[in-house]
């Protein structure tokens, strides 16, 4: 295996060990949720299709609710 292999590799298991862990922990950036998404405010279950409304929702996740509250894909309020 030549430098670069070995490089790629490490950095496909950091990857993959930092998906696992955010998705066992329902918490964090790296993880999948699968589950649907309530709003912690009103308790109303979210779409699962979305439409972003920033940068940081279409790359990492979550959504905004009809009631204003902007959530992570996990369901916890961004302040």
């Amino acid at each position: 295996m030549s430098p670069f292999d070995i490089a790629v590799a490490a950095l496909l298991l950091v990857g993959g060990v930092l998906v696992a862990r955010d998705t066992v922990r329902r918490r964090g950036r790296w993880g999948i949720n699968l589950r649907p998404v309530v709003c912690p405010r009103c308790a109303s279950t979210l779409p699962r299709v979305r439409a972003p409304a920033s940068g940081s929702q279409a790359m990492w996740g979550g959504s905004t609710c009809a009631c204003g509250c902007r959530v992570d894909k996990w369901g916890h309020e961004i302040a």
